[in-house]
């Protein structure tokens, strides 16, 4: 559309509103394409050029608004206002338009680059926050860490001294007790209860060989192992007894009795008596565990 188009009677906002409605705009969409405030296009349109914020303004939102509304802004200004021949003072209450454009082209939009930058930038901008966090709290912990060292060092005794007394070190361990061996003369036997033990007992002899006895004085049955292998089990009556000759570095030998209180036992003629049996034991079946210490 070109000025020659519009009515020359028409004056300054007429021209503009037609030229706008010509170009099938309304003045929301020229506000957004302008970045001039509808309020003062409104004023524009009806030649209220006092509404504006001062002289400087008139020319340059007129132009811009021509140049929206598809005329030739350079021109329609040096026509209609060539000396800018309208009224109305700066007003001293009137406040700065925000992100007018006050040049003839129309608004310039950031680039594609730009646009990027700023959306990288908000990206990460949460990313450096954080970031940032995380360095002020590993210092505080380093901090903390340091000074509770420090605390600690400080609490500790520098003067620490450890005292010994001559009587110490005179001291000298004590010797153990060795306990010899009594050599038993031949035919001497020796057997022993072990303390705390209803059927263990330790034998010394002064014989390489040794002979068991055993006797009951009615019906029963026992067994005999030497060195853990069983070497007889059988019957005993009161008239039939029976012996078992226990060889050389004899370690061990177990006698079991399937009724103890009418069995006898002796070892190389001396009795073996075993202790009253512990609660809960059987007093018929009894084991007996000769343990040789030669």
């Amino acid at each position: 559309m070109t000025e020659e188009n519009l009515n020359p009677k028409m004056n300054i906002g007429e021209k503009l509103k037609s030229a706008r409605e010509k170009a099938g705009l309304s003045i929301d969409e020229v506000q957004k394409d302008t970045k001039i405030q509808k309020k003062y296009l409104v004023a524009i349109e009806n030649d209220d050029f006092e509404a504006l914020p001062g002289k400087f303004y008139v020319r340059a939102f007129v132009k811009t608004f021509a140049n929206a509304v598809g005329l030739n802004g350079d021109k329609f200004v040096e026509d209609y206002l060539p000396n800018n021949n309208v009224t109305g003072e700066v007003k001293s209450d009137a406040k700065p338009v925000k992100d007018q454009a006050l040049t003839a082209s129309r608004v310039v939009r950031p680039t594609p680059t730009e646009t990027k930058a700023k959306m990288d930038f908000r990206k990460y901008l949460p990313l450096g926050v954080i970031a940032v966090i995380v360095v002020i709290v590993l210092v505080v912990v380093g901090f903390a860490v340091v000074k509770t060292h420090n605390d600690s060092s400080d609490s500790a005794p520098t003067n620490s001294k450890v005292t010994v007394s001559n009587d110490d070190v005179k001291k000298k361990p004590a010797k153990k007790k060795v306990t010899k061996k009594t050599t038993l003369k031949k035919g001497e036997t020796k057997v022993e209860p072990v303390k705390d033990s209803t059927s263990d007992f330790t034998v010394q002899t002064g014989d390489d060989t040794s002979k068991l006895e055993l006797s009951a004085t009615r019906f029963t049955t026992a067994s005999v192992k030497i060195n853990g292998n069983q070497v007889w089990t059988g019957s005993l009556t009161p008239t039939v007894g029976h012996s078992v000759d226990i060889p050389k570095d004899t370690k061990e030998v177990n006698i079991s009795l399937n009724n103890a209180p009418i069995s006898s036992v002796k070892l190389n003629n001396k009795a073996v008596v075993m202790s009253a049996p512990a609660q809960g034991q059987s007093a018929t079946q009894r084991q007996m565990n000769l343990k040789f210490n030669n």
